[in-house]
């Protein structure tokens, strides 16, 4: 299966963000006149000073640029079009650069993460105090989700603790899986670095996990049996909001505990809870926004 392929099986083939190219320095690239080398952190450091001169004009030119921050305009030129290239910033017809949409996105999606612990802190407490059950929020990271907030039900222990459970992998994650399902740049990061084989029930096959994707626009909730650790496992519901004409998955709620016990006799119980806890937080998240 192809990336193209994923992208059209999780039925929404809408990208969250353009892939953003690393401002890597060219290792060949001579050292500039004015002393300032191309070493990492200065280009990252420069890239800052850039960006920070467009809170006092809207739109500036390379010239402008490399006055303000006293660097070659060769740099300023090199770091504008690096910019440009990713999306934080984009080129007018007069030749000059302004702030482009990218930065708008990752702003937006800082507000998001700020807000969403607040917001879903007191609906993790609800959900633990009904299932006793560890209640988990994640969100997106890579081809990973971390888990920002953890809430342990009875008789977890101390096995959370460990930095094993603070990441969870994307393909073998219901966290990550209704994300995913709603984030296809996730999906891909996820396609791109393979699937890992953690125990006897994790899924392995694209073709598979692409089924699974699709079905989460149909449940509105994904389980993992089992694909993590034996005889641990979990649902999770995905936090969604509005962006323009797409809906987008920023962060999952979800349970995880022993598989009788959510995955058994209460699994309609846990299903409906999860799926009622994450529709509060997306609801509180727009209402924020508003």
């Amino acid at each position: 299966m192809t990336i193209t392929d994923l992208d059209e099986a999780i039925l929404d083939p809408a990208s969250l963000a353009p892939d953003v190219p690393l401002l890597v320095p060219d290792a060949t690239a001579e050292p500039e006149p004015d002393g300032t080398g191309d070493g990492p952190l200065r280009s990252v450091s420069i890239a800052m000073a850039v960006l920070g001169c467009f809170e006092r004009e809207p739109e500036l030119g390379a010239t402008r640029v490399a006055a303000e921050l006293g660097v070659a305009k060769s740099t300023a030129c090199r770091m504008l079009a690096a910019l440009a290239a990713s999306g934080m910033l984009e080129r007018s017809r007069s030749g000059r650069y302004r702030l482009g949409l990218r930065l708008f996105e990752i702003g937006q999606l800082a507000v998001d993460r700020l807000m969403l612990r607040e917001l879903s802190l007191p609906v993790l407490g609800e959900l633990r105090e009904v299932l006793r059950e560890t209640a988990q929020l994640a969100v997106p990271v890579g081809a990973d989700v971390l888990y920002v907030d953890r809430l342990e039900g009875n008789g977890a222990g101390t096995m959370f603790h460990t930095e094993l459970y603070r990441r969870g992998p994307g393909h073998s994650s219901s966290a990550a899986k209704v994300i995913a399902a709603y984030n296809p740049s996730m999906a891909r990061a996820i396609l791109d670095r393979g699937f890992v084989r953690r125990t006897p029930f994790t899924i392995v096959d694209p073709q598979r996990y692409a089924q699974v994707l699709r079905q989460v626009h149909v449940d509105g909730y994904a389980a993992s049996r089992e694909e993590h650790t034996m005889g641990m496992s979990s649902v999770a519901a995905p936090i969604l909001v509005r962006r323009g004409e797409r809906t987008v998955a920023v962060a999952a709620i979800s349970v995880v505990g022993g598989t009788s016990r959510v995955l058994g006799a209460r699994k309609v119980a846990v299903v409906q809870s999860v799926r009622r806890a994450a529709k509060s937080v997306s609801a509180a998240l727009e209402r924020s926004q508003e």
